[in-house]
């Protein structure tokens, strides 16, 4: 297994005050330590690869023994990108000449609740808004995005109070309900976990508990679709009714963390302070965690922690309990809800290779300029071009679907492609399940997906082109140079060498990767909902863990 990125030492820059009057931010900070000092601040984009910022001028003042900065950010007057800003000093912690960046944080009490209950916002001449808040590492953040007049109004708001009212006033009848919802990417899709997971306790579970699950979702998505026939147990995303629901929720099931279930980002929402950190999530994974660090974002005692974490095998689960500090009773060997339905379906007279990179975090939310200076973009377009992929494809018949990750969808136009081979498919137009059972290859870089293709038994090429990038920035549990189920790609030529090697051979997985499935796939008997299910139904959440869950602090 690889090594933890290993965070930087941190120096505090304590934020004394704060106002956001039309556009204009005012802050006080003063350093920890009395010998250091800022040289220079500035507004820099959470970006790990991207280095955007704007720098904007300070004052001090002392006050007593200490020196008070004060500074002031005219939001309008730098050309912004929808994203999380911090405010970044220059520090001198030690007073010897040798400067360090540093996040504004270390919040008093006071001010930490000053910005929860009473946020404060302001919108932008280009329809944008700027809101100011404490992130989950108790530093001072500042969201900058679109204005949503839906979410965003004071009418919101006074729905939410409603809906409070009418959940305390009978709050134990709801609670007695002992309510499951179940939801998947932010309340839009249903073709994951979640929804073989919910079909399964609509066909098998007994009355009693039918009647108390629910999928939710946002009923304009395509998606409702596949869940229209358990309508009765279906909840529209954000109705009157759903945030009642959601109030008495005892158990939140879920693909993603608890930020799907709601609009937290509204300013303004009552529901964020009350609940955000305070319900009890089922972790049913999008895959296996192996290719991706991600127990900075779901670790215990986090913001986003898990009553219960759903893994496929014992490797899994000591990942699980070593890296994200979780007990083994919290952590359950049941094997991901939708391999249930998994079979394969390839058809050796229409041969098709699924081509399915994940995203990058760094190119999250950027322009579709900056997205195409990316290496991402250029090296994907690039291979979707080569002329010998074009021929080797015409020559075999194999059709190549692309697959853009949903995070990428609005870029997937800028892979435009003139080849009867290649087929582009935008996120959202065909189920990923039927892809995955219908490919007789993945080509992938780091995505989840490779178990799905690998629990079929067929082959898995990995093209990590940007693998130095990426274990810098984002890490993964297992070693990509030694641990991965299936070749090797690190260049455009040897990729293609590959496809025609599998293709020639008829697109046998290698004895040499089979061998492991085993260890890392135990279950391959289509009864991981039924495990999930029994487990939540019968066993439910360890008493400590419930109790740590109600005494935990925002």
């Amino acid at each position: 297994m690889q090594q933890l990125m290993e965070a930087p030492a941190e120096i505090k820059v304590k934020t004394r005050k704060f106002s956001l009057t039309k556009g204009t931010i005012k802050i006080s900070f003063e350093l920890e330590g009395s010998r250091g000092r800022i040289r220079s601040l500035k507004l820099k984009q959470r970006n790990a690869v991207l280095d955007t910022s704007f720098p904007f001028e300070m004052q001090t003042a002392k006050k007593r023994n200490t020196i008070v900065y004060h500074a002031q950010i005219n939001v309008d007057q730098y050309p912004m990108e929808t994203a999380f800003w911090d405010v970044v000093a220059s520090v001198d912690k030690e007073g010897k000449g040798n400067y360090e960046d540093a996040i504004l944080g270390g919040l008093s009490s006071k001010l930490k609740l000053k910005l929860i209950l009473f946020p404060r916002w302001t919108r932008t001449g280009d329809g944008h808004m700027v809101y100011p808040f404490v992130n989950g590492a108790r530093q001072f953040t500042i969201q900058y995005r679109k204005y949503d007049p839906k979410y965003d109004s004071y009418a919101f708001i006074a729905k939410e109070f409603l809906a409070l009212f009418c959940y305390f006033i009978l709050k134990p009848y709801w609670d007695h309900k002992k309510l499951w919802l179940i939801c998947e990417k932010y309340c839009t899709m249903a073709q994951d976990n979640g929804l073989y997971f919910f079909r399964y306790c609509m066909e098998h579970a007994p009355e009693k508990d039918r009647s108390r699950i629910f999928y939710v979702i946002d009923k304009k998505c395509p998606d409702y679709q596949a869940v229209k026939e358990y309508d009765a147990n279906v909840i529209q995303f954000m109705s009157f009714k759903y945030m009642i629901y959601l109030s008495a929720a005892r158990y939140l099931i879920s693909t993603d963390a608890i930020r799907h279930f709601y609009i937290w980002d509204s300013p303004n929402s009552i529901y964020k302070v009350l609940y955000q950190a305070r319900k009890n999530i089922v972790f049913l994974q999008h895959g296996v965690m192996g290719f991706k660090q991600c127990h900075r974002t779901f670790h215990k005692g986090g913001g986003n922690q898990m009553a219960l974490f759903v893994v496929s095998s014992g490797y899994e689960q000591k990942i699980i309990h070593d890296y994200f500090g979780y007990d083994n009773e919290e952590i359950i060997i049941t094997g991901l809800a939708r391999w249930d339905v998994l079979e394969d379906k390839s058809d050796p007279a229409h041969k098709e290779i699924l081509l399915m990179p994940t995203w990058r975090s760094w190119l999250e939310d950027i322009s579709e300029e900056q997205f195409k200076k990316s290496e991402y973009y250029q090296r994907y377009k690039a291979f979707l071009q080569d002329e010998r992929l074009k021929t080797l494809l015409e020559k075999e018949n194999i059709t190549l679907n692309f697959y853009i990750h949903p995070k990428f969808r609005e870029h997937i136009r800028s892979f435009q492609v003139e080849d009867r081979h290649i087929r582009l498919i935008p996120f959202g137009t065909m189920p990923l399940n039927q892809l995955l059972m219908s490919c007789h290859m993945l080509i992938t870089d780091y995505s989840s997906v490779s178990w799905d293709v690998y629990y079929q038994e067929k082959p898995v090429v990995f093209y990590p082109f940007d693998l130095e990038t990426y274990e810098k920035v984002q890490g993964s549990y297992m070693d990509y140079k030694k641990d991965v189920f299936g070749d090797l790609a690190w260049d455009q030529n040897q990729l293609v060498d590959l496809i025609g090697e599998y293709a020639r051979n008829g697109f046998r997985e290698k004895p040499e990767f089979s061998g492991r499935r085993d260890e890392l796939l135990p279950y391959r008997d289509n009864d991981n909902s039924k495990r999930i299910y029994e487990y939540i139904a019968n066993a439910q959440i360890p008493d400590k863990l419930k109790r740590r869950l109600k005494e935990k602090k925002f």
